[in-house]
């Protein structure tokens, strides 16, 4: 059994490098690139901890090897972050917690072993919030799917939740139901190679379509609802039915607007309209390209002098916002103030 276990460890750490190289090659001058192969460099630290000669050596050996391996959910939310969400700015309270679970672990393993307060404490909360981090991983790459506009991102989601979700899971799960055999580690071991060779698969299959496959949003500025195309562009009757139905309809007024519905009433496949807003208007997402509308209407009635007796909340449901809040958070994305404070300033 424990041949079978180097050989689970083996093949595990073959794609793991792979995954590492592949990222440093092609994506080595981005930071996600590099993110990246971290992540798989953790990895394979989680991996050698597991093997009999490192569990069973010198601390010194395995300290480092298990910090790695703990840092990998966190690494991994983060990445997910920048990969996936537009606006990927991360909360200092984050911060905190990612710091905080990492020390109360580094400090669990120089110290250990735990009392009963020193398990709760040290070992159980920190295998919570990993977990919460896998589980938030997974939330996050699938809950964009439906509005994400990129069409390699959008491709590369599922893949990547299913993949990194279960990772980490697995991770976590061998923290609280540690293996007590050759056989049982080898299986945990097995699983996670099948499933970096499926990622694998995937990302190289994906980046065949496309050069920029994990090209970060956050280095792009916020597009312009005016095309720049030019008259003789092929394409530009089709964005101008967009924008005119849009505009004419207040289509982006209907609450809950999904890229489907807009493609039903333009009469145009929803793929090609991904593509059309995507490439020719260059939005990354169909919150963001909804907004923009939204935003310039509320604004046009925020600075009327006849609406100064309408409620900021009324407005915001009239654009199309199921909730104040969220009308508060885009306006104050797009214009640097709340909503208050952009129509004290217009009445000024």
């Amino acid at each position: 059994m424990q041949l079978l276990q180097y050989a689970t460890s083996f093949l595990a750490i073959s794609q793991l490098i792979f995954m590492a190289l592949f990222y440093l090659t092609y994506y080595r001058r981005q930071l996600l690139g590099r993110l990246m192969s971290f992540y798989a460099l953790c990895l394979i630290a989680y991996i050698a901890s597991t093997l009999p000669e490192i569990d069973s050596g010198p601390r010194l050996f395995e300290f480092p090897l298990n910090m790695l391996a703990i840092t990998a959910p966190a690494l991994l939310w983060i990445i997910t972050r920048y990969l996936f969400v537009d606006e990927p700015k991360i909360d200092k309270s984050i911060w905190a917690i990612i710091v905080t679970y990492i020390v109360l672990r580094a400090f669990g393993n120089i110290t250990g072993p735990y009392t009963d307060i020193g398990f709760w404490l040290i070992y159980v909360s920190t295998q919570l919030v990993m977990l919460s981090f896998a589980c938030h991983v997974v939330y996050t790459a699938v809950r964009g799917l439906g509005g994400d506009l990129v069409e390699t991102r959008r491709r590369f989601r599922v893949p990547f939740a299913i993949t990194m979700g279960s990772i980490v899971a697995i991770i976590v799960g061998s923290g609280f139901f540690s293996p007590s055999s050759d056989a049982l580690n080898s299986l945990y071991i097995g699983s996670i190679f099948l499933l970096i060779l499926f990622f694998n698969l995937a990302t190289f299959r994906l980046h065949g379509d496309s050069m920029q496959l994990i090209e970060p949003a956050a280095q792009q500025s916020l597009p312009s609802l005016k095309s720049r195309m030019g008259e003789k562009d092929k394409d530009r009757p089709l964005v101008e039915r967009i924008h005119t139905v849009m505009e004419t309809e207040r289509l982006y007024a209907q609450p809950g607007l999904t890229i489907g519905m807009l493609a039903t009433n333009v009469s145009m496949q929803e793929y090609r309209l991904r593509r059309l807003i995507n490439q020719k208007l260059h939005y990354r997402n169909f919150n963001q390209y909804l907004n923009q509308y939204r935003i310039a209407e509320a604004a046009r009635r925020l600075q009327d002098p006849a609406e100064t007796q309408v409620a900021i909340s009324t407005i915001a449901l009239d654009v199309g916002y199921a909730s104040l809040s969220s009308f508060n958070k885009a306006f104050k994305e797009l214009h640097g103030v709340t909503p208050s404070i952009y129509r004290s300033r217009a009445s000024q």
